[in-house]
């Protein structure tokens, strides 16, 4: 059984350079925007994560735009990066329970 060859060659370069887009396309939407983490390699299976808090207000357009893009960046070049928008009452509520659950 023959293996399928790629594309695009996989470069941890190229991949941080599509992490740094999908981080400028979310500050151009929403200055405000907060990156909380970003990983290369992501969690399981995924090629990276990013992280990003936003105002509540924009949360939905911001995590619309941010997922389409990361679907066209896996379905052109094959990296698969993951894309957690969160607004900033959530962001708030969750970081409030991690400190009283002494979770740090």
């Amino acid at each position: 059984m023959m293996r399928r060859k790629p594309k695009v060659r996989f470069s941890k370069q190229r991949l941080r350079k599509l992490v740094d887009e999908l981080i400028g396309l979310a500050k151009s939407m929403c200055p405000e925007a907060e990156v909380t983490e970003v990983r290369v390699p992501g969690y399981e299976e995924l090629d990276a994560i990013v992280e990003i808090v936003v105002p509540d207000s924009d949360e939905e357009a911001v995590h619309e735009t941010l997922s389409h893009r990361a679907y066209e960046i896996f379905m052109d070049e094959g990296y698969d990066i993951g894309v957690s928008v969160l607004s900033r009452s959530d962001y708030e509520s969750l970081k409030a329970k991690v400190e009283r659950l002494d979770l740090k």
